[in-house]
């Protein structure tokens, strides 16, 4: 990795960082009862922007650290991921109620920087060959197993994180509908991810 790709990746390091730590403080804030590092965390497990978001937060400190790029299709998975983490906030969770302090810190950096700042980075940076349509069914493997997860715990707690994955208000079948059109969505993005690196693969763009 270069010295520039090298800051950039931990600059996203540095945001993924202060978005876990803002989160976390607002948590303890408002959930008292669980305020042991163990109960904060599983509180803030729940959800799939905190699944994706520290698993970037880990393979860009990584990066920077080692100062090497992890492999090029587990690269535009996280890619991928990050994106949908912003979209989907976007288009379906973001409310009209004002954030405020940490609540409104961990929300920005989680859902629009560090989504924003992924793909730059990878546009930018990282290698792209070798990416095939195959790698886009690859990819649907990290959600699936938040959607099993977060129904299971869902039937154990009774809550469910997102309203697409509340079991009780949609039934099975609404649940699963709900379920076929994310993972679609996931294929089809990891395909455009897929194609884009091919273009700028063959332009030189990228290795």
């Amino acid at each position: 990795m270069t010295r520039a790709s090298t800051l950039f990746a931990a600059l996203i390091a540095l945001v993924e960082l202060t978005a876990f730590g803002a989160s976390f403080l607002d948590n303890m804030a408002e959930h008292p009862q669980a305020a042991v590092p163990l109960g904060i965390l599983w509180l803030m497990f729940r959800y799939f922007t905190i699944w994706t978001n520290t698993l970037a937060g880990l393979a860009f400190g990584w990066m920077a650290w080692r100062k090497r790029a992890l492999a090029k299709p587990f690269l535009a998975a996280l890619v991928l991921w990050m994106l949908i983490v912003g979209v989907v906030y976007h288009l379906l969770l973001a409310g009209d109620t004002p954030l405020h302090g940490l609540d409104y810190v961990s929300n920005l950096l989680y859902h629009t920087a560090a989504p924003i700042l992924v793909p730059v980075w990878w546009l930018a940076f990282a290698p792209k060959g070798g990416l095939t349509s195959h790698h886009a069914v690859i990819w649907l493997a990290w959600p699936l197993i938040y959607l099993v997860y977060a129904v299971i715990r869902g039937l154990e707690t009774g809550f469910y994180p997102y309203f697409f994955l509340n079991l009780d208000k949609l039934g099975w079948g609404g649940l699963g509908l709900w379920c076929v059109k994310f993972l679609v969505a996931f294929w089809i993005g990891g395909l455009v991810i897929v194609t884009l690196g091919r273009g700028l693969n063959r332009l030189g763009i990228s290795r």
